[in-house]
């Protein structure tokens, strides 16, 4: 290739693995360290509630894999439903022992199971479901021929004796075999289970140990996720992986009061711990000063942040108020990655301070890198780092599949051993994402990222995302969805000629809606009417506000040959204000936002409050009982951060988290959310 391609190889010279699966290596941690703690449970995010050493682990991990092939064989799936904690990662270990497939998956509320659940039991048709009682109980009084049939064979964890270990025998698990199916996030989209092998797991292992600078003397002190991949693979799966210990805190303790997750930083003395940029915005909103007087936090050799747009303005603000704790820039580490090369694709150096690097927005539409010397005319990146161990990241132009020059934005392309084997059972996905090649060339598979960006001075930029999946705050939006509740919010709005589509606007990411008229209506169009009730459709339908919306003339919108909305140039041609205006809207400070927005409505915020719940949780509106308990739907982490800071977001008032977790109906929650509304008019 010319040497003017943006391209960033690294050499398999540093691979040293300590085993060649999963199995191997539990076993060789046994021999190493029997009697170290390698997890730590804190249920209420202080208190341990328990512990397992390498020893008991592995002890359960084998009498696991005995049950499991007594009933089933190698290869079979094993849906694994269990709440945060030790129950978890040991039957996870019980999988890879069995040489059978895991499957983490969160558990389904009590109301009715999500179509996320049924999808991936649909998808991946597992032979097992592997509980605890608690959770068993559940599933089979409220899901039993409803998501699942009597054809699963049902394992309770705790009916399952340790001594079981003995009859274990090897299966004989080969590094291409797959360890489990780590399935995508998604909003409305069906999830692709992504088939890790266990070849790939050891491989990015050692990837976050070098890129990390870790050893078996870490100590992770973390809350994601079980089902998460930052959650599965870097805090989990990498203190095994190193013979280090990790202490779990469950999601909703660190939400509940994110000052403990310092608290037992602390504590522990721990090396590591992370999570996306929003995590480090909320912390940064509710720990106080007072709190932060009490932490210790030198001890931390990285605090990663990645998964989603990692902001400048958020790592130099968190290093600053932490600094009295002992927290310094050069502990950040920011990193690029996804599931479908397991975790992590680009990290830097562990010892230096994030770099960053201010470009020309304007040019950025035309796909192009002019750095300018002034931040504040240019919208600043943060960069990823560069590939490690034989991983390679390659800049190209997705419409010709040719690698892009420098100087120029285009789709991220990865190949390595990191890169898991496709989507399970899904052959046309898994070719289109996972089996790319540059055109005209030998040179591939490669894995399509679906992200923007280019190489810069050695160092991986994301710019964007090609997909039109919009992520605002943590949480992800389809846009088809939205538009659908826009272009029928009004009579004047045009049919299928809206596009939605955000942007980054002093440094957070925003939606933006355009969307034609009729022509009957452009001359006594009321265009604050229809600007409200879009906003109001968008807000109740899917939690959103938008930052401005657009009206332009009939026939203006920009549309393929085949008759597809262009969401990309419109958002270039909304940025160079260059689209064929009829009116716009666009947010105003605090007031406009609340007051312009819902008039105080009970029954609005009451059909908001519906609709975001069946929107985050993926379920049937119909199905949310106003008068229900929300505790009893259920909320993971992310979700309950997305709803709290939606809530405080889109009302600018401070509705506590607490508000959602305790025994509140949503009729209880909207009297509640009125008496703030009415105090702040006052």
């Amino acid at each position: 290739m010319s040497k003017n391609i943006q391209e960033l190889t690294s050499s398999l010279e540093d691979l040293k693995l300590p085993a060649g699966n999963m199995v191997e290596l539990l076993i060789k941690r046994l021999k190493d360290h029997p009697d170290k703690t390698v997890y730590i449970l804190l249920e209420d995010g202080v208190n341990e509630k328990n512990s397992i050493t390498y020893a008991v682990m592995v002890a359960m991990a084998k009498a696991i894999a005995v049950t499991l092939l007594k009933n089933g064989t190698k290869g079979d799936r094993v849906m694994l439903l269990f709440s945060t904690g030790i129950e978890f990662i040991t039957s996870l270990y019980g999988c890879f022992f069995a040489g059978m497939i895991a499957v983490p998956a969160y558990p389904p509320r009590r109301n009715k199971p999500n179509e996320r659940f049924i999808s991936i039991i649909e998808n991946s048709k597992p032979a097992f479901i592997l509980s605890n009682s608690l959770i068993y109980e559940d599933l089979n009084k409220y899901h039993k021929g409803n998501a699942f049939s009597e054809e699963i064979c049902q394992l309770v964890y705790e009916e399952i004796p340790s001594e079981l270990s003995e009859e274990w025998l090897n299966p004989n698990v080969q590094a291409d075999d797959i360890a489990l199916l780590q399935y995508t996030s998604g909003s409305t989209g069906t999830p692709n289970g992504v088939m890790v092998s266990h070849g790939n797991i050891m491989h990015n292992s050692e990837c976050i140990k070098q890129s990390f600078g870790f050893d078996e003397n870490s100590i992770g002190v973390n809350w994601l996720p079980n089902f998460h991949d930052m959650g599965l693979i870097g805090c989990l799966i990498q203190a095994a992986y190193l013979g280090g210990s990790n202490v779990i805190i469950p999601p909703l303790s660190f939400l509940k009061n994110p000052a403990n997750w310092f608290r037992m930083i602390t504590k522990y003395k721990a090396t590591t711990g992370g999570g996306p940029n929003f995590a480090f915005d909320y912390c940064m909103e509710k720990v106080t000063d007072e709190e932060i007087s009490e932490f210790d936090l030198s001890s931390l050799r990285t605090l990663y942040c990645g998964a989603e747009p990692i902001r400048k303005n958020t790592l130099e603000s968190f290093t600053d108020k932490f600094r009295k704790a002992g927290f310094s820039g050069t502990q950040f580490f920011p990193c690029y990655g996804m599931a479908e090369s397991v975790l992590i694709t680009t990290g830097g150096d562990f010892k230096a301070k994030p770099i960053y690097l201010s470009i020309d927005p304007q040019a950025i539409e035309e796909n192009k890198v002019l750095p300018v010397r002034a931040e504040k005319d240019g919208r600043m990146l943060t960069a990823c780092g560069y590939p490690w161990l034989g991983m390679g990241v390659l800049i190209v132009n997705p419409e010709t599949s040719t690698p892009s020059p420098a100087g120029e934005i285009g789709e991220i392309w990865v190949k390595g051993p990191s890169v898991a084997k496709g989507y399970w059972k899904d052959k046309q996905s898994t070719e289109k994402t996972f089996n790319a090649f540059i055109s005209g060339t030998e040179d591939g598979p490669y894995l399509r990222t679906g992200d923007l960006g280019f190489i810069h001075e050695g160092q991986l930029y994301v710019s964007g995302r090609m997909k039109d999946l919009i992520i605002i705050r943590g949480s992800n939006f389809y846009p088809n969805d939205i538009e659908h509740s826009a272009e029928n919010s009004n009579p004047a709005l045009r049919q299928n000629a809206c596009a939605a589509f955000s942007t980054d606007i002093d440094g957070e990411e925003k939606l933006l809606i355009v969307m034609e008229v009729e022509r009957t209506h452009m001359r006594e169009m009321n265009e604050e009417q229809v600007f409200e009730d879009i906003r109001e459709a968008v807000f109740a339908g899917h939690g959103i506000q938008p930052h401005a919306i657009t009206l332009i003339r009939t026939g203006s919108i920009l549309k393929t040959s085949s008759g597809k909305i262009q969401r990309f140039a419109l958002r270039k041609a909304w940025l160079r204000q260059e689209l064929n205006e009829v009116a716009s809207w666009v947010m105003k400070p605090e007031k406009e936002k609340a007051d312009s927005l819902i008039g105080y409505r009970p029954e609005f915020l009451r059909e908001w409050m519906i609709n975001w719940m069946a929107h985050k949780l993926e379920i049937d509106p119909g199905s949310i009982d106003p008068d229900k308990p929300v505790s009893s739907y259920g909320l993971d982490s992310i979700t309950a951060v997305s709803l709290e800071r939606d809530v405080n977001a889109q009302f600018g008032v401070e509705w506590p988290l607490e508000s959602f977790l305790k025994e509140n109906s949503i009729n209880q929650l909207v009297r509640e959310g009125m008496d703030i509304l009415r105090r702040r008019e006052k």
